[in-house]
């Protein structure tokens, strides 16, 4: 090989037509230094048409790269690819560490996992029916008004990347966002309005009006038996009914503070009813409240790699209703912990005959509610 080929095998590298798999930031830095090294006026400089036209190139000051940023689905994480899901586990166990050399410690590492108790012995299913059958016991509180009302706070990340070669991109930071969010509805007609408030880099508010009928985000009346729950919840699914824990804990979640006490019994009884369901024992969220923990995973695939992703229900002993949701990813590197994706709090939820306020501003349509 001349060092004619040498020259144009060390260009390839740097060709945006090419076929082959995008070269790494690295490769294309020392690609950029070593043809500059080379671009000398002496006689034995390779000769290649366009040399001369690409040294004036490189040695232009170097273009911003293309940013963008992706904000991972709540309480239905995404798989983004083996390549993040390594970046989840690296920063949960040395933060800092991230792609592009970044210092900031991130907010995945900053999300620690609740401090679990353990189960004595008591499995998911059992400590469900057990859940169930104290609830129906206990005194119910009354729970109605003219307007429902319930505020959330999610707790997560974005991912921000970067444009390193043309279509290739990779994550250089992890972004801290928090998101307020603020749902009321009319008890009457399901009439209501939702505002978000996310606090990162960019901050951002999104107001919904919600026409009647719109305002509950799940029927407000489930089915009077857990065999007809767990199966409205399957239907013909098969990603439900290969993980069907999972998927009734997120449905339970989405609905459950809404329901009467004893409609939350059945609803629990139908959870039961999947076998994939963990049992966590007793737990304190993050606003302090004794809680009682359920967990099922789901698995996602992605190019050969299967992510296994966890959501983690606390719920409130006396009541059944939702304090907490924790998405957590496993970790396989040895002796690691497995790494909070984000959080799901309930700061507030009841039924009420007063609206209350969206954290300092009127809720959304609430000037027209009577």
């Amino acid at each position: 090989m001349n060092s004619t080929d040498t020259f144009l095998n060390r260009l390839a590298v740097l060709d945006p037509a090419t076929a082959s798999t995008p070269t790494d930031p690295e490769t294309i830095e020392g690609t950029r230094l070593w043809v500059l090294d080379h671009d000398r006026a002496t006689p034995g400089a390779p000769a290649v048409a366009g040399v001369s036209d690409l040294v004036v190139r490189l040695q232009e000051e170097p273009v911003a790269p293309k940013v963008r940023r992706s904000h991972p689905g709540r309480r239905r994480v995404a798989l983004i690819g083996a390549a993040v899901a390594l970046v989840l586990g690296v920063v949960g166990v040395l933060p800092g560490v991230l792609p592009g050399g970044g210092t900031t410690t991130p907010p995945a590492a900053a999300l620690p996992m609740l401090a679990y108790s353990e189960p004595d012995g008591v499995d998911g299913p059992t400590g469900l029916r057990e859940l169930a059958d104290q609830l129906r016991s206990a005194a119910a509180p009354a729970e109605s008004g003219r307007y429902f009302f319930e505020h959330r706070q999610y707790v997560g990340y974005a991912m921000h990347e970067v444009e390193v070669s043309e279509g290739y991109w990779e994550v250089d930071r992890l972004i801290p966002i928090v998101d307020q969010s603020y749902r009321w509805y009319r008890t009457a007609d399901l009439s209501g309005g939702q505002l978000y408030l996310r606090d990162g880099e960019t901050p951002e508010t999104h107001e919904i009006l919600l026409a009647p009928g719109e305002g509950a985000p799940y029927p407000s009346e489930v089915p009077d038996s857990p065999q007809s729950i767990y199966d409205a919840v399957m239907l013909n699914n098969d990603q439900h009914q290969r993980f069907p824990g999972h998927y009734l804990i997120d449905a339970y979640n989405g609905q459950a503070n809404a329901l009467s006490q004893a409609d939350r019994a059945t609803f629990l009884e139908a959870i039961a009813l999947a076998g994939d369901v963990t049992s966590y024992g007793h737990v304190t969220d993050r606003e302090g409240r004794d809680g009682i923990a359920f967990g099922a995973a789901r698995f996602e695939d992605n190019e050969g790699e299967s992510v296994e992703i966890e959501s983690i229900l606390i719920l409130d002993p006396d009541t059944g209703k939702v304090l907490e949701v924790e998405t957590v990813w496993a970790n396989d590197l040895p002796g690691a912990p497995d790494v909070v994706e984000e959080y799901d709090l309930v700061v507030d939820s009841r039924y009420t005959d007063t609206l209350p306020a969206c954290g300092s501003v009127t809720c959304p349509g609430a000037a027209d509610a009577g």
